[in-house]
């Protein structure tokens, strides 16, 4: 019967932070795209030059190897937001968690 994995002091502080994201709503792959545009407006604010452009956030995705643009309410900025830098949180911490794990195989500990 194999040994059981015994986790490094600094794996179990990296298990423990993914469940703690885990437990919040919200994961997002993409990239935050602010545009700032004008509308065609002859009398909107937006046509007196380039610091008066309307905003606008999308969010750049990639699906099925297309890339997509998805516009983002003002109302849903914040939460996507941080469902972004949650995904984000948790690719770092699977990628520090699959080095550990290579260490031990290179090293042959269980």
């Amino acid at each position: 019967m194999p040994s059981p994995v015994v986790l490094s002091d600094q794996e179990r502080r990296l298990y423990s932070r993914l469940r703690d994201i885990l437990k919040e709503p919200g994961l997002l792959r993409g990239n935050l795209v602010e545009i700032k545009r004008q509308c065609g407006k002859k009398n909107c604010r937006c046509q007196q030059g380039p610091d008066s452009k309307h905003r606008a956030l999308c969010l750049g995705v990639s699906l099925n190897g297309k890339h997509r643009t998805v516009y983002i309410p003002a109302a849903w900025e914040e939460p996507v937001r941080q469902w972004v830098q949650r995904h984000g949180e948790v690719r770092e911490i699977l990628e520090q968690l699959s080095l550990l794990c290579l260490d031990r195989l290179r090293n042959r500990e269980p």
